[in-house]
């Protein structure tokens, strides 16, 4: 993920975070689901005024709920959600001391697509708020998205033997990449 986040009474600051998830999920006969995530950051980088500040390993949950729709080959899916995220920053200057960063959201999103056999591509729309959280400089900073959304598209291709491979790609807005391997029981 990398986007800009404004902090009010403080600077703009260019993120970026690699995070890795596991997820459960349940769907139901009438298509309604619910989905929750545990997982780890992995590092990153906030950016801002010529500093760089890498972000520590952290930890991230999310929890969701959705509707998917049908119409022949097509599909129309909804879903609302909330995150938590909470890792450190330490500014690549020696000795540095480490400062908490935390960020949470509310998260709306639609896919639409079709089904093309075992290939599903599908464009996506997602918009989100919440606060992020940082201590600079002895300063406490709160702040968020300059952008509040996700264009973007993305490929399902599965079922094959139970598995279920997903690519969805943000390129406008908050910008993301993410890669899921599912498997259904």
């Amino acid at each position: 993920m990398s986007s800009t986040i404004a902090f009010a009474d403080g600077p703009r600051v260019d993120i970026t975070e690699t995070a890795v998830m596991a997820t459960v999920s349940y769907a139901t006969p009438s298509r309604w689901s619910a989905r929750v995530a545990l997982g780890a950051v992995l590092g990153g980088a906030l950016e801002a005024a010529g500093r760089t500040h890498d972000l520590g390993v952290g930890v991230v949950a999310a929890a969701s709920g959705g509707r998917t729709w049908t119409r022949g080959a097509w599909f129309l899916a909804g879903s609302l959600g909330v995150s938590a995220l909470r890792t450190t920053s330490r500014e690549t200057s020696a000795g540095a001391a480490s400062t908490a960063v935390s960020a949470s959201d509310l998260r709306a999103g639609v896919l639409a697509g079709r089904s093309l056999g075992r290939v599903s591509p599908y464009a996506l729309a997602r918009a989100f708020g919440g606060p992020v959280m940082w201590r600079l400089d002895g300063e406490d900073l709160v702040g968020g998205d300059i952008h509040h959304y996700q264009l973007g598209a993305g490929v399902s291709l599965g079922p094959a033997r139970g598995w279920t491979l997903v690519l969805d790609v943000a390129a406008l807005g908050e910008r993301g990449l993410s890669f899921g391997v599912a498997r259904e029981l």
